[in-house]
Parts: C-alpha cells; structure tokens; sequence
C-alpha cells in the first residue's frame, strides 16, 4: 500500500537549507516529507576550465549540507551521473517501493545557457511520468523578467547605469521586499546553529525508508570518493564551507561595512566581504546578504552600505546580460570586437599566469590568484586590463584561466568583468579602461604592503622602489612597454587618432 505523498528537492547551486525557497515550498507542500537529490554532471567535470580547487570546496560543502540534512531529519542522495540518467534509474528504483513515486520535485532557477536547456528538458520527462515540478528564484533577487526598460519593453538594457536606476525601483516593490524580509527566519535558523543549539527535526522522511541500504550507502561512498581522490590533487589552503561558514562571514563583514567605500580598493587592507566563493555554490544569496545587513536604496550614496549594494547590483546584471545575450559565453558582446586581432604570445601569457611580468602589482595578484584560490577585486581589474591592453592577448583566455583557478569563479560575473576590462562588453567607449599598472599599483598599494606579501623577493625595497624595482637580479624586468603598448592597444581598438583615450580608473 502506498504511503503519503512526498517530495524531492534538486539541489543545484542552492547548497544550504535555511532561506531556500524551493525547499521551504516542497517542505511546506509534503509536510516535512522532503529528500535531497544532487547529481554529479560529468560534463562540469570534464569542461576545460574546471578547477579541481573549486570543485573540491564545492564538495565540503555538499558535505556540509548532507550532514545537516541528516540532522534535521532528511537527507542527501547524491548521484554519479547527470540528471536525465540519475532520475531515469532513481525513479525507477522508488516505483517498486512501498511509497511510489514523489508527487513532486523542486528546484531553483538557475540562468547559464546550459541550466536552462537541462531544465527546459527535466520538465518535459518529469511531466511526462506525472510528476509535478516546482521551481523558485533564488539565485538572483530580482530576475531579468522583472527589470523592464520603460521606454522599450522589448528591448533589454546594455549599460550597467540605467539597469541599476531600474533594478533599484524594483527592490522597492513590496513582492521583492517580501523576498528579503522572509530570509530574516532562514537568518535567524543559522544563529541558533552558531551558538550551538540543538536543530529541531523539521523533516520527516530519510532516504532509507525508501530505498535499499546498500543503495544508500553507495551515495555515501560516491561523495567521500570524490572528497579522497580530488582532495590529493588540491594544490591551496581552502576557506571552511557551508551555509554557517558564509553566515559566520557575514556576520564578519557586518563589522566592516561602514568602511567598504574607503577599503574596497585597497588590497592590502581587509575591506571586501569574501563572499563571493559562497554565493558561487548558493550557501549565500544576495537576498540573504541585503536581508542580515539591511541594505536599502535610500543609504547615502557615498556610504559603505550604499557603494556594497551597488556592487551586488553588478553581480546581478551580469547575470542579466548573460540571459539575455548567451553569445556573451563564448565571444564578445560587442559585434564591432568580436574579430580582433590578438597578438596571442604564448610567452607572455605564461609570464602573466606565473606572476612574472615585471610589474609588481600585477605579478603579485597573480601570485595571490595561484596561491589562495582568490584575487582582490581591484587587482582583478588592474591584471585583465594589462592582458589585453598591454600584453594584447585574447580576453576570453584570461577568463579561462581565472575559472581554473577561482575558488568564485562563476560564469557570468566572470565573463562580465573580463569584457568590462576588455571593453569588448557593455561599453560604448571602448578607448577607456587602459590601466596604467604602475600609476594603480601607487594609487592603490602607495606602501607596497599587498605587494610584498605576494612578492617576497621585493620585501627589502622602499615604498618609493617598489612600484618600479630596477636593478634586482631576482625580479624580472617589465617585458614590455606601457605606453608602447597603450599606443598598439588603442591601434588595435580602431581608436581614432584624435582620441587619446584615459588611464581608465573607472570602477566595477
């Protein structure tokens, strides 16, 4: 005889329990009789920018998120294959159990061009057996569908400005205000988990009431497989994972906020919030994020809370422009530099993942970069401009090397900022943005503090030497020419003569 209905929830880049949209509604639909479902995709395993760095932190935390659904009362199946072979062979296993088929299974939206394909394509096998499907925001606070350009509905936004004043008459809607003020419960879940207090068991259903021990204990052996075998190849120090991690960071943050407009470019000091490698895998969201500080539009606009929540907006345009523009994946978003001629040195391109180009700001954030997983947001720009102005070399490969080696590395952020420091993007000036690697390094790192963490071979020159060491037989000399090269890069652009373009010191 069949039991009661139940639900299945498809974790994707949702890893965390408490304020997960498509789970509360699964839960609250089956009253608590919710299982979790992930699958391990091997074409995300085998694509050419995969970092085994990335991917093992994105295993502590299904770890983490498998043993707390184990202690509330669920638990985490997890699957070696991709979904359309994993659901075929795990619903067939559950229609010969004594509680059937799930009347239903959740998950929330993701935007990649492939994500939407695979879901578009789950729907019509999960409809065909008879099987509700549910899926919720989650990801993003507000999606592409809701920011509407008043003078042409049609026609999306390419400019970061005028989608930001849109975005912001949006979050001042009360359906989006709805969305921030409910992740107050799902924040308040994770206090009670950081003082340590018992979780009350709010789910009522485990996978071994439904399938075979042995089954069960073989997606326990899939996840400590690949926790054992990758782990041996993880070459940096990785941050602790999980939803309470991210929240313990964000309560971190919260400290320092009031001080993010003057410390944000500053990569020497702490002045970023490092949650960027948490909201990659969704053990954090921006609505979670905007709900625990209480972000809102009407902040000064010169304070810390107001530059902070700008910079969440970018993160969500730029998810925005990949939905809308996919091509941005692959080739430029601008058709006029979709054929630029790249000189592509493959020696250069090594000194500048090596660190080793003769300009110590660059050099030391990618040493940062090869060393930690993760790059301070500011050099992030000050390196991929000096790729493409001053090395000349094709954007998309630098993107593909920050994605093997990020520990955030997230496609449409990514992508984003790489066409921004390209000026392949959403640009209609493409002559700006040359940065001038040594006039940054003095701006931004005037001491040379950030530098000589990363460079200890100039940790003895003087605050004055160091942005421009000479004579040292342990560093290498610039390989190329700043202006030489601003010259070729404007040449390149087909910049008219008459335009001199600026040293590009805009922020992103």
């Amino acid at each position: 005889m069949q039991q009661e209905h139940y639900g299945l929830h498809w974790f994707r880049r949702d890893l965390r329990v408490a304020g997960n949209p498509a789970l509360h509604w699964s839960w609250k639909e089956h009253r608590g009789r919710v299982l979790g479902v992930f699958c391990f995709d091997r074409k995300f395993l085998s694509r050419s920018d995969f970092s085994t760095n990335r991917f093992q932190f994105f295993l502590e935390t299904l770890r983490s998120l498998q043993s707390e659904l184990e202690e509330l009362g669920s638990g985490l199946l997890i699957l070696d294959v991709g979904p359309d072979e994993a659901y075929s062979e795990l619903l067939e296993r559950l229609s010969k159990s004594q509680w059937g088929l799930p009347a239903s299974v959740s998950w929330n939206r993701d935007y990649e061009p492939f994500a939407i394909e695979r879901d578009q394509r789950m729907q019509g096998y999960f409809t065909q057996l008879g099987i509700r499907w549910h899926h919720e925001r989650d990801h993003q606070l507000i999606e592409a569908h809701e920011i509407i350009k008043e003078s042409d509905p049609q026609s999306p936004y390419q400019v970061y400005s005028p989608f930001a004043r849109q975005w912001a008459k949006s979050f001042a809607k009360p359906e989006v205000q709805a969305r921030i003020q409910i992740q107050k419960k799902g924040l308040a879940y994770l206090e009670n988990r950081r003082q340590g207090h018992a979780s009350e068991r709010v789910f009522h259903l485990r996978w071994r009431d439904l399938l075979e021990p042995e089954r069960v204990q073989q997606s326990e052996q899939t996840l400590k497989h690949y926790l054992e075998t990758n782990g041996q190849k993880v070459t940096i120090p990785l941050p602790r994972a999980g939803s309470l991690a991210a929240y313990e960071t964000l309560l971190q943050f919260s400290d320092r906020i009031d001080d993010y407009h003057k410390l944000r470019d500053l990569p020497a000091q702490d002045g970023t919030s490092r949650f960027s490698h948490f909201i990659k895998n969704g053990s954090l969201t921006i609505a979670q994020i905007v709900a625990a500080l209480d972000l809102g539009i009407a902040e000064r606009r010169d304070s810390g809370r107001a530059k902070f929540l700008s910079e969440l907006v970018w993160r969500e345009f730029y998810v925005y422009i990949l939905q809308k523009f996919p091509h941005v994946e692959t080739t430029a978003f601008n058709a006029r530099f979709r054929n630029l001629a790249w000189e592509n040195r493959e020696d250069f391109f090594a000194a500048w993942k090596e660190g080793r180009t003769g300009f110590p700001i660059v050099d030391a954030g990618m040493r940062e970069l090869n060393t930690t997983g993760w790059m301070h947001n500011r050099v992030r720009m000050i390196v991929a401009s000096f790729l493409t102005k001053d090395l000349l070399i094709d954007w998309r490969w630098g993107e593909r090397y920050f994605m093997e080696k990020l520990l955030d590395g997230d496609l449409a952020p990514n992508n984003g900022g790489w066409q921004w420091a390209a000026s392949t993007g959403c640009d209609p000036q493409p002559y700006f943005r040359i940065f001038n690697p040594t006039l940054q390094s003095k701006k931004f790192d005037p001491e040379g503090h950030y530098i000589r963490r990363f460079i200890p071979e100039l940790a003895r020159c003087s605050a004055r030497e160091i942005h421009e060491p000479k004579g040292l037989s342990a560093y290498p000399r610039p390989i190329v020419d700043h202006a030489q090269q601003r010259s070729k890069a404007l040449a390149l652009y087909g910049v008219p003569p008459g335009k001199k373009g600026t040293e590009g010191d805009s922020d992103a």
